[in-house]
């Protein structure tokens, strides 16, 4: 089955798919019997994965899951978003020409490819196992630990304080408790927009690199809107 016959299949079945694609394997340049497919999220949308055969074809359908690594963009070969939402000049990860992979004339298989990220001879840089490609962490355990406002606190009331001093340390304590709570705060929405966006914090090591305010700009806003 191709992928307007499959799209066909599931739109007949009340399904509104939005794109197919068929995944490819790039270092033997044949395609795969996967589809990468996007349904919107309208009505019954998740029956879509009770489908267990179309055309008469035995098939599963599985939720996409991500890969630890940084996505490649098939326009630029910038890591971190996807060609639909790139607004850089296009390179090509076969060829290094100024020019989308998909319309590369290059159509045979190339026997001993350089990749244009890392510099290797023996693939491209869309292969997973390429150096250059950066590793997304997982984000950190958080144990469970006195906060600073705790310490803080804690030491305040063991901590002798002279009688003629204490109006003014106690002054001073308040204001430095007030700002260490201002600066807590600060971090747990830094930390919540991490969380929220994991590839900010590859992307602000891509900003080193960038030549300009307006391709740091870029490379931030495609952080985002990639995921």
């Amino acid at each position: 089955m191709d992928k307007q016959e499959i799209q066909q299949c599931l739109e007949e079945k009340g399904f509104k798919i939005e794109r197919i694609t068929q995944m490819k394997n790039f270092r033997e340049k044949s395609l795969l019997p996967l589809f990468l497919t996007d349904v919107k999220k309208i009505g019954n949308y998740a029956n879509i994965y009770n489908i267990k055969e179309l055309r008469y074809y035995r098939i599963k359908v599985e939720p996409y899951r991500k890969r630890k690594k940084a996505t490649i963009c098939f326009n630029c070969s910038g890591f971190f978003h996807s060609a639909r939402n790139c607004h850089m000049r296009p390179r090509c990860i076969e060829c290094n020409g100024e020019h989308a992979t998909r319309d590369c004339s290059i159509t045979e298989k190339i026997i001993e490819p350089t990749c244009i990220n890392c510099g290797e001879k023996g693939h491209l840089a869309a292969w997973k196992g390429c150096k250059a490609l950066p590793i997304i962490k997982k984000p950190a355990v958080r144990q469970k630990k006195k906060t600073c406002a705790q310490a803080a606190t804690a030491q305040k009331k063991t901590t002798p304080i002279p009688e003629g001093k204490s109006k003014g340390v106690e002054a001073e304590q308040t204001t430095d408790l007030s700002d260490l709570k201002e600066s807590l705060q600060t971090l747990r929405e830094i930390k919540t927009l991490i969380q929220e966006f994991p590839t900010l914090l590859e992307a602000v090591s891509l900003c080193r690199k960038a030549k300009n305010k307006q391709e740091k700009i870029l490379i931030v806003l495609n952080a985002l809107v990639s995921d």
